[in-house]
């Protein structure tokens, strides 16, 4: 007889190293927030992570940018769950976070991302991709969650209660007198 499936046992998720693209080496970013996501996605007894240690020799041989079948043979090498990429860009001293979080069951991927301004908010914004991760791809809420929510939620309100005049930009002068819309 078919036994089912065990929904409880721990689902595995391996991390590997995020790549950059930025003018200077900002790799000990990288190297944090893989440490990040170990730390924040870990759950005992339901989620554990391939450790680094393990994954880092093989990463030599697998060609950048990492194609999606790569990602996933390394995934089934590990024998885990989920894999997470993923890249820093750099652009005029802004940083995007962007990952993929590949489901290796059904061969599917979700991305998350985040922006920040200054290279001292990486590691906030990063809290941020952990929390939403958390949430979409394990039900699961988080502390950091929240509280992006309620601030996502008073930014709305906050927009919603502005002056619809302070919503439009500022006309030059000139253009207030003669109004596109008049054509005498």
């Amino acid at each position: 007889p078919a036994q089912a499936a065990d929904t409880t046992a721990p689902r595995r998720i391996l991390i590997l190293p995020f790549a950059t693209h930025a003018k200077e080496d900002i790799s000990y970013i990288t190297r944090g927030i893989v440490s990040m996501l170990h730390s924040r996605l870990y759950l005992k007894d339901r989620i554990t992570l391939v450790p680094q240690k393990d994954i880092s020799p093989h990463m030599k041989s697998i060609a950048r940018p990492m194609d999606p079948k790569a990602i996933i043979d390394i995934g089934r090498k590990y024998q885990a769950d989920y894999v997470i990429s993923g890249v820093i860009t750099e652009f005029s001293g802004a940083f995007s976070i962007d990952s993929k979080v590949y489901l290796l069951k059904d061969q599917s991927f979700l991305t998350f991302f985040s922006q920040t301004e200054t290279i001292d908010e990486v590691v906030t914004q990063t809290d941020i991709v952990a929390a939403k991760i958390n949430k979409k791809v394990f039900n699961r809420t988080t502390r950091s969650y929240e509280k992006f929510e309620k601030e996502k939620k008073i930014n709305e309100e906050e927009l919603r209660r502005m002056n619809p005049e302070r919503m439009m930009p500022a006309l030059p002068e000139a253009e207030i007198e003669k109004p596109w819309w008049k054509i005498w």
